[in-house]
């Protein structure tokens, strides 16, 4: 039997999960409709879509470890749904993040205006600056995987120490080092954040010096590079406000030995915050995808006033179109 607050905190958690479900599912969707229609799909397109798709992946795994928690809490502690909580949330929070930083290097190496020869080279060759940090992210993905395995042993052993003794310095010595291992796994992630918050110091310096060197030649041109470097800037800048919000939640959330019930129920609450807010943010500051989220919007509100207009009688429809 469910109590109160568990009722409470998966309705919650079912409202994220459908909140980010359809703001990923809307922007995976229509641009895997442009690529349909058009037969071919832009860079930013592409890391865009699969960003989507990733933390569509994020927030089932969000959901599935809310059920566990609160369904099959006698087995949420155990070692193979362990394995499998840590795993997930590995590879998820992986893709999620790195094709967030491949977006945040594309903005910058796309608008961001420099003469000097070295950001000119990179700036003529985008596919392969992204090729090589999705590389870089599958070595860090193999290094983080080793730890994970490591990790992942040394909590089943914990777990059948304390099975089979009291809590003696053994199982202490155990546990720090499951924490040195969960904290070398977690500074892997912060080589995309470095990578991303250069690109908008980047991206920042260069919005000023267009705007300074524009103050002189007020022309249509100069709008429309301002605002491209601003929305690309807020995006990029919400991503690192986000991100460490994220990894902080998430450093705390993937201590196996957590304990405390409803300390784990706000950090799973914290958890997709970042997927779903970005997400939102990438679509309001993208013209093509804010408008058609617009019309998506128009066309459901639409839909519900026919159905309520069918709903009612005869005589106050009638009434209605005489008015």
């Amino acid at each position: 039997m469910l109590t109160s607050p568990q009722i409470v905190f998966l309705f919650m958690a079912f409202s994220q999960f459908i909140l980010g479900i359809w703001g990923n599912g809307f922007l995976g969707l229509i641009n895997c409709i442009h690529w349909i229609k058009r037969s071919k799909i832009s860079l930013s397109d592409f890391i865009i879509m699969n960003l989507a798709f990733s933390r569509i992946f994020l927030q089932c795994v969000v959901v599935f470890d809310v059920i566990n928690f609160v369904v099959f809490r006698d087995f949420y502690y155990g070692v193979t749904l362990s394995q499998i909580r840590e795993t997930s949330w590995t590879l998820s929070n992986f893709l999620s993040i790195w094709l967030s930083t491949c977006l945040s290097v594309f903005y910058c190496l796309k608008i961001a205006i420099f003469s000097h020869h070295a950001f000119l080279w990179l700036k003529r060759r985008i596919s392969q600056v992204i090729a090589g940090i999705l590389l870089g992210c599958g070595l860090f993905f193999f290094f983080n995987t080793v730890l994970l395995i490591r990790k992942l042993n040394i909590y089943s052993s914990v777990v059948k120490m304390k099975l089979i003794a009291n809590y003696t310095e053994n199982i202490r010595r155990k546990e720090r080092e499951f924490y040195t291992f969960h904290f070398l796994g977690f500074l892997s992630v912060l080589i995309p954040f470095i990578i991303s918050l250069f690109s908008c110091l980047l991206l920042i310096l260069s919005l000023r010096r267009h705007t300074r060197m524009m103050q002189h030649h007020v022309t249509a041109p100069r709008d429309v590079s301002t605002k491209a470097h601003v929305r690309a800037t807020i995006v990029m800048f919400s991503f690192l406000l986000l991100f460490v919000f994220h990894f902080v939640i998430l450093f705390i959330r993937t201590s196996i030995f957590l304990r405390y019930t409803y300390v784990i129920m706000v950090i799973e609450l914290a958890t997709p915050i970042y997927p779903s807010v970005h997400t939102f943010i990438l679509i309001l500051q993208n013209k093509n995808l804010k408008q058609a989220f617009l019309r998506l919007l128009w066309l459901k509100k639409g839909c519900i006033e026919r159905r309520v207009g069918d709903l009612l009688p005869t005589s106050a429809r009638e009434g209605g179109r005489a008015v």
